[in-house]
């Protein structure tokens, strides 16, 4: 179906009859319906757009569940664009339900990036050749390999510098050119509530609408792209496919879930729940506009330049009049992104930007941690932001995890040092509380200059408060660290001191300007810089939550990283 041609002839024949492949009526799915509820008035609409419709979704759980009751109700294709494609329970739930749609006659195309994904020779060599209507493309493989020997990874590394960090970061599920899904989550374990170590507080958006062909054209323009391989042509791939010397399951049982998704199956076919879930919480939305750089990014020599989806976001951030709110799991502004918000705060003082993000507890990155700790002092004194930092176990854990005494249980039964934990990985922001956007998109250089990215802006002002209280949600105190400037003497000289030591390539001073704080029991929450912040707060330490991991690994990670050298690719 494409909006843009046609009033919807396809998607009202398949309401009107949904077939098996043994011929059989199927029941249609409640997201369907909803789609065809759409006046077909939109289908002529020349401003794609307009007439959209959004659903956003924060739970791991429920993002799994969508993609699974998406994926079995698919009539003719799934396209799926995704930076990690692992082989894990969560990644073979996916390709076995990817496999029994292609079977079904489903054309379905997969293209992930090689860097992060699952390098198993034998388990590639099975998705490529799975089946005919399946077809899986890899991004950007080193000397065309899925798992290249470490000799190659180097040379790759030295002779390619910027495209051996220039990466396909997009995540994107497009169902018979219908019904589309963007935002922060992968395809691995750690995205929808089954990780035994730490779990990600993440975020999608699900669109129905005029701008699902600008959606299906970028992933077109991916796929094409000549960076972009076969599985089955990687030479170590096709070697073993070959030999023929690799598993071949069929079954669930064979699938290996684990114990996993028992109640999922069921709730996947469960229409008055989709319904309930997912159909209803869509709203109309005043604009969306989707945002995706092209493949191979800004094409320059250097590690910068930025992308045409990523200018737009920088652009939009930086032009705050009133107040900017944003969720990202890593903080790492570049020497320009310091310059773009340091204007900003010059021009605009009473402009507040607050900001939730990962503590060192909750980080999934402990380098990029250390880069935002190395110039948090510079986000708080030059640019005026208020940054609250995620704790593992926030107060509503059993909220927001469920399962947690479950996935912690078969923590301890592996001898896992560490407890299951959360961690934001959700990239979302919202301006002057009618602008929101949904995407791949890190507060950091990677985003900025190499990684290509994708999402939905949406100008919305019902949409834009939903979510910024959602963000909001996640600086309380039960659930968030605040950073603010310690009270120590001399903390002016000490700021100037740790600027200047903060331009050597490794960063040796040790005293820092900025701490996090907790709220004391009983005193009222405040914000950095009220009167009674130090009365109603206590300072919690630099790395408050961490007293699970040793010393050595704290000042091995924070106190030695090439900061100048290291921001860049970070």
């Amino acid at each position: 179906m494409r909006w843009d041609r046609s009033p919807l002839p396809w998607l009202l024949g398949f309401l009107a009859i949904a077939a098996g492949n043994d011929g059989t009526a199927l029941p249609v799915s409640p997201l369907y319906a909803r789609a065809g509820e759409i006046p077909q008035a939109l289908a002529d609409n020349s401003d794609a757009t307009r007439g959209n419709w959004v659903s956003i979704i924060d739970d791991g759980y429920d993002a799994l569940l969508l993609r699974v009751h998406l994926i079995r109700n698919a009539q003719h294709s799934i396209c799926v664009q995704t930076m990690i494609l692992q082989n894990d329970e969560c990644g073979r739930l996916m390709m076995y339900e990817l496999i029994q749609a292609a079977k079904r006659g489903v054309k379905v195309r997969l293209l992930a990036d090689q860097f992060m994904s699952s390098r198993d020779r034998k388990w590639v060599a099975f998705l490529a050749t799975a089946h005919p209507n399946l077809e899986l493309k890899y991004y950007r493989p080193p000397a065309d390999h899925i798992n290249p020997p470490r000799v190659v990874t180097l040379l790759h590394g030295v002779l390619a510098f910027r495209a051996a960090n220039q990466r396909m970061h997009n995540k994107i599920m497009l169902f018979d050119d219908t019904i589309v899904i963007t935002g922060g989550r992968n395809i691995d374990n750690h995205y929808y509530n089954h990780s035994t170590s730490y779990n990600f507080i993440d975020r999608d958006v699900m669109v129905i609408g005029p701008v699902v062909p600008t959606v299906a054209a970028s992933f077109e323009e991916y796929w094409e792209f000549r960076r972009c391989v076969p599985a089955q042509k990687l030479v170590d791939v096709a070697a073993v496919i070959r030999k023929g010397a690799f598993d071949r399951p069929e079954t669930r049982e064979e699938f290996q879930f684990n114990g996993f998704f028992s109640e999922l199956d069921r709730e996947a076919g469960d229409p008055d729940l989709i319904r309930e879930r997912f159909a209803g919480p869509f709203r109309p939305a005043n604009k969306v506009e989707f945002l995706a750089d092209s493949p191979g990014k800004n094409r320059t020599v250097g590690l910068w330049g930025g992308g045409k989806g990523t200018r737009r976001i920088r652009k939009l951030m930086r032009s705050t009049d009133d107040n900017l709110v944003f969720q990202s799991p890593y903080l790492i502004l570049s020497w320009s992104g310091r310059r773009g918000f340091r204007k900003l705060h010059r021009r605009h003082p009473e402009v507040q930007v607050t900001v939730s993000t990962n503590s060192y507890a909750a980080t999934d990155n402990t380098l990029a941690y250390a880069a935002n700790y190395k110039l948090r002092s510079t986000y708080i004194q030059d640019l005026g932001w208020r940054i609250y930092e995620f704790k593992p176990h926030p107060d509503d854990l059993l909220t927001l995890l469920p399962n947690y005494p479950d996935l912690e249980r078969r923590a301890r039964e592996a001898s896992q040092r560490r407890a299951p934990f959360l961690s934001v990985h959700a990239k979302s922001f919202v301006r002057d509380d009618r602008i929101a956007y949904i995407g791949s998109y890190n507060m950091d250089p990677r985003s900025d200059n190499l990684n290509t990215e994708a999402g939905l802006l949406i100008e919305d002002e019902n949409i834009a408060r939903a979510l910024k209280e959602t963000i909001l949600r996640a600086t309380r105190p039960e659930s968030s660290w605040v950073i603010a400037k310690s009270r120590f003497p001399l903390a002016n000289v000490n700021y100037l001191i740790e600027g200047l030591s903060g331009l050597s390539p490794v960063d040796l001073w040790p005293l820092r300007n900025t701490s996090s704080f907790e709220l004391i029991q009983g005193k009222e929450p405040v914000p950095p810089g009220h009167e009674d912040f130090y009365e109603n707060y206590q300072d919690a330490g630099s790395f408050p939550g961490a007293e699970g991991l040793s010393t050595k690994e704290i000042v091995t990670s924070l106190y030695k990283i090439f900061g100048g050298l290291a921001i860049p690719v970070l």
